[in-house]
C-alpha cells in the first residue's frame, strides 16, 4: 500500500495525544541552543536509553542532533511560560530562565524541572522530516518535590496539567 493519510488528518490527530513537555538543550561554542520537545520517551533500561524527536526545520537542530552531549528536562505545570519561551522562534531562549549546569556533563539543564536527564548521542535515525535522538543517560535526577507537583502536559496544541483521578483501579 503506498497510499499515505493527508497530513492535517494525522496532524488532528495525533493532537489528541497527550505527551509530556520536555526541554532538550545543548552547550555549543557559541552559547547555549534548546528547544521544547514533546516527542520523548524511555527507550531502554539496559543500556539507559531515551528518544528525541527533532524537526529538522527546527532552530536548534544542528546544535541539538550535532552536540556530543545534551540534556532532558522534564517541566512541571508551573513551567509552562518556558515551554512557550522554548518554543518560540528568533529569540533568546534562555533569557531569564535559571539553568543548571549539569553535574557529570556541561549540559544545560532547566532549574526547577520535575527531571533532568544528562545524555551522549547513542544513534541518529532519519525519520521523515524529523531526526530520531536515541540518548544513552548518563545521570538521571529528579526533583525533592516531584510526586507532590503536577507534569506539564501537551494536549489538542495547548499546555495544560494533569489531574490524578480518585480511582486507583478496577
Amino acid at each position: 500500500m503506498s497510499e499515505s493519510v493527508p497530513s492535517t488528518a494525522f496532524r488532528e490527530a495525533m493532537a489528541h495525544f497527550a505527551s509530556g513537555v520536555t526541554i532538550v538543550t545543548a552547550r555549543r561554542s557559541t552559547g547555549l541552543i534548546g528547544f521544547t520537545a514533546t516527542g520523548f520517551t524511555s527507550v531502554s533500561l539496559t543500556p539507559p536509553l531515551i528518544l528525541v524527536c527533532v524537526a529538522k526545520t527546527a532552530s536548534a537542530y544542528d546544535g541539538v542532533v550535532g552536540a556530543e552531549l545534551f540534556g532532558v528536562s522534564v517541566l512541571g505545570e508551573g513551567q509552562r511560560w518556558i515551554a512557550e519561551r522554548f518554543a518560540t522562534s528568533g529569540i533568546d531562549r534562555f533569557d531569564g530562565v535559571s539553568v543548571l549546569a549539569g553535574l557529570v556533563s556541561p549540559v544545560p539543564l532547566i532549574d526547577g524541572a520535575l527531571a533532568h536527564l544528562e545524555c551522549r548521542p547513542h544513534a541518529r535515525h532519519d525519520a521523515g522530516d524529523h531526526t530520531l535522538l536515541v540518548g544513552h543517560v548518563l545521570r538521571a535526577t529528579t526533583s525533592a518535590t516531584t510526586m507532590s507537583e503536577r507534569p506539564l502536559l501537551h494536549y489538542a496544541r495547548r499546555f495544560g496539567a494533569f489531574a490524578p483521578g480518585d480511582h486507583a483501579g478496577p
